[in-house]
């Protein structure tokens, strides 16, 4: 006993010698190996992968939940929860990989898959899956780990589109007994289970020892929502948090010098664009809509917001999707002289009133300021109203703005930038924007199957929108994201975080 007594002296004052710097990192080491806090912009709106439709959820989806097939970094499509053989253009066959589970322990079965897929579609829901998987005829289970997808007609985007939210299984046990609150306590089969989520403080996932790929290797992800940008770097210099999304794109160089973190940044796939109301005054009038556009220069908004980082968007197609960009488009030069004067020829005289809905983050309300200058040069009186990032989809649901922003994380086929943003009864179709000619145009494009036919209708569409205005494109923003220097950690496109891959070094 007097021997273990003296060496619990000996340790204490041996950490008593110790100075404080030289024992803080591997404290946090330590700690850090068990859990990894990530900051982000916002709180997600809902953990249910058949109901979102947030930009903000982008950092958590894959984290609880898991597709049927995965997209890698370079945008191309592998087996995940299942592997699939598509003999002909309409019929895809799956096959499960043996003894899934979900979190709560049920199977992850066939049946399960088809019990998904009734959910989405079913029109009682209201999920935004629906019109994703419009093309879907039927669900078939063929055994105990497989079924076949049967499509009405060609779709070209399909594996793509189940490689995200509508290829996302959840438990339907979980759906049953959960009802309303599954959109806080979701259950999914992904490599993180929900242990506790308290809005606007943190969301706390533990790693799932059942996940397909093997227990990821750091045990529990801590997300907390940080809206300042200033504030959230601050936190990943101190280490309070080691990762985070949304990078501010004038820190870049900085952070590019500083031995304690890692920068990264990527192409994106997606835009920032703001919707212009054509449900009522004064966007119900194109000629008001095509001189607000006219008004603004994009130009301004990429420097002076984005650095330089990313590139102008005269659309919603960036030019990560190369097959079908098209680098010479630009369908408007901005000029406030041009505004004004298709203002006066639509017989306004006076000032139109508008106002500019952005979050409250500091890069959108600099970008609506931006517009407010500019649009106010070319017979506008605009004012900026700010809201909080977790209203943003409701207010753009309801159609309770003149222009709202609303920005796009992107989808790896220029369908997912397009279709539900631009058809009739698209759910992100937020302007209320009518167009039947679009709408066939991206009817037709998702049903080809060669890119060539298919980068033809899309172009075509692009200009017939850029003609009718209901949308303001700005920039194709950069994927810019950063961690402690100590995380190993793989950057996607779409600048969704998926940390079954993170590990500290």
């Amino acid at each position: 006993m007097m021997s273990t007594t003296l060496s619990r002296r000996s340790l204490i004052a041996a950490l008593a010698a110790t100075p404080a710097a030289a024992l803080a990192p591997r404290l946090s080491w330590a700690q850090a190996a068990r859990t990894l806090t990530i900051g982000v912009v916002s709180d997600p709106v809902t953990l249910d992968p058949a109901m979102m439709a947030s930009f903000f959820e982008l950092s958590v989806q894959f984290n609880i939940h898991e597709p049927l097939v995965h997209v890698t970094p370079e945008m191309k499509i592998e087996p995940g929860l299942a592997s699939v053989e598509n003999p002909d253009p309409l019929t895809y066959r799956f096959t499960l990989k043996p003894n899934l589970t979900f979190h709560d322990g049920t199977a992850l079965d066939a049946a399960a898959v088809k019990a998904n897929f009734d959910r989405m579609m079913d029109p009682a829901l209201g999920s935004p899956r629906r019109s994703e998987l419009a093309p879907v005829d039927s669900v078939e289970v063929t055994g105990p780990t497989t079924f076949t997808i049967k499509l009405k007609t060609p779709y070209a985007p399909f594996l793509q589109v189940i490689a995200i939210r509508a290829g996302m299984m959840v438990s339907p046990t979980a759906v049953k007994t959960l009802g309303a609150d599954f959109a806080t306590k979701a259950v999914g089969a992904g490599p993180y289970k929900v242990v506790s989520w308290t809005k606007n403080s943190e969301l706390v996932l533990e790693r799932f020892d059942g996940y397909w790929r093997g227990k990821a290797p750091i045990e529990r992800l801590v997300f907390r929502p940080i809206a300042d940008e200033t504030v959230r770097l601050a936190n990943l210099r101190s280490n309070t948090v080691q990762l985070v999304d949304a990078v501010p794109a004038q820190t870049v160089a900085a952070l590019s010098r500083e031995a304690n973190i890692t920068l990264k940044q990527s192409p994106g796939l997606g835009f920032n664009a703001f919707s212009l109301n054509c449900t009522r005054a004064p966007f119900d009038n194109p000629a008001v809509r095509r001189a607000f556009v006219t008004a603004i220069d994009p130009q301004t908004v990429l420097r002076a917001v984005y650095f330089g980082t990313g590139s102008v968007a005269a659309g919603a197609i960036p030019p990560s999707i190369a097959w079908a960009y098209d680098p010479k488009f630009a369908p408007y030069k901005p000029s406030a002289d041009a505004a004004k004067k298709l203002l006066a020829d639509a017989g306004i005289t006076s000032a139109v009133p508008v106002s500019i809905t952005v979050t409250n983050s500091p890069a959108q309300v600099r970008t609506a300021e931006i517009l407010q200058a500019q649009a106010n040069q070319a017979g506008f009186k605009v004012e900026v109203k700010q809201i909080d990032a977790t209203s943003l989809i409701t207010v753009l649901r309801q159609k309770d703005f003149d222009l709202c922003m609303s920005p796009w994380s992107g989808r790896t086929d220029p369908d997912g930038n397009m279709y539900n943003y631009f058809t009739k009864t698209g759910p992100n179709n937020f302007a209320g924007y009518q167009s039947d000619k679009v709408t066939d145009l991206l009817e037709k494009a998702r049903s080809a199957t060669a890119e060539g036919d298919r980068a033809k209708l899309y172009r075509e569409a692009e200009a017939a929108i850029a003609q009718d205005a209901p949308m303001l494109f700005l920039a194709f923003p950069a994927t810019l994201q950063a961690s402690a220097k100590g995380l190993d950690w793989v950057q996607y496109p779409d600048g969704a975080f998926r940390l079954q891959f993170a590990r500290f070094a």
